[in-house]
């Protein structure tokens, strides 16, 4: 299109004025109202006050404002075309929309929950704790042990386990051919050493054990956790209602006046009710009749 005068209907759509001037000028020659426009357009009244008054900044991306202008335009009995290749001449804008990068947010189920990582911290814990205890011997570990009745003499009837030592079996032939007078002789030759029946009870741990120490009868604790490798527990000279219950009695040492007397099981042994007293743990450590 030339930048010659260019004329609709008597109105002058080039020249000195800009479009939005002519417009104007239009409108208040047909009386009418900004606002009535903007309501029969639907062209919000701000953008319609901005083309006439020429701030195209303030005006939406250029495809949106072409399209108001043509509104505009028809509306007033103006060629739509005409008075937006005006307005494209005019303007400043851009002619085509930059695109914006969103930059979209992390969504909330992609990032565990302050209690979901606390749950899971609480859990690993427990399991922790768990594997601890079984290697502590809390739960008896894997054997049963056999059962049997403190003998008589005892003097709280305690029932403690004990392990089957599996049979003996010769080494060597010279061995099988030792006779019997001569182990009979060797058996008493090495007694074991006489338990003390009075004088201080201490329980020492060689390795880390679990162990409980509590009344016959209400079973009230006096003790009970875990007793790391060189704690000790004496026992107090004028209890003697006290029982010990621990899940590895070869980790535990016992001495009654500073002797001390036979391992209380295997390693991993579980014993309970073991009387803390100079003639129980006495009792313990005497043969039993066949």
């Amino acid at each position: 299109m030339s930048d010659e005068l260019e004329t609709q209907d008597g109105i002058d759509l080039g020249g000195a004025r800009h479009i939005g001037e002519v417009l104007r000028a239009r409108r208040l020659e047909l009386g009418r109202e900004l606002a009535d426009i903007a309501h029969q357009t639907r062209v919000p009244l701000r953008h319609l006050t901005a083309i006439e008054e020429g701030k195209h900044d303030t005006l939406p991306a250029l495809p949106y404002t072409i399209g108001f202008v043509k509104s505009y335009a028809r509306i007033l009995g103006l060629d739509p075309d005409t008075t937006a290749e005006q307005f494209r001449r005019e303007t400043t804008k851009p002619d085509r929309v930059i695109p914006t990068m969103d930059h979209e947010p992390i969504e909330d189920v992609r990032v565990p929950t302050r209690g979901a990582a606390l749950l899971g911290i609480v859990l690993l814990g427990v399991v922790v704790l768990a594997v601890a205890a079984w290697g502590l011997g809390w739960f008896g570990g894997d054997e049963t042990p056999a059962v049997a009745e403190a003998p008589a003499g005892s003097d709280d009837g305690a029932t403690v386990a004990v392990d089957t030592p599996p049979a003996p079996q010769a080494s060597s032939p010279a061995a099988a051919e030792v006779p019997a007078a001569d182990a009979a002789t060797a058996a008493v030759a090495t007694p074991a050493p006489a338990v003390p029946t009075g004088g201080t009870i201490v329980v020492t741990a060689r390795e880390d054990a679990w162990v409980k120490i509590y009344e016959t009868g209400s079973g009230r604790s006096v003790f009970q956790g875990v007793m790391a490798a060189g704690d000790r527990y004496e026992v107090p000279a004028d209890r003697q209602d006290l029982l010990l219950w621990t899940g590895r009695a070869g980790a535990l040492d016992l001495t009654v006046g500073g002797t001390a007397i036979p391992p209380l099981g295997a390693a991993t042994q579980t014993v309970r009710d073991v009387p803390l007293t100079a003639a129980g743990l006495s009792a313990r450590a005497q043969p039993r009749a066949e």
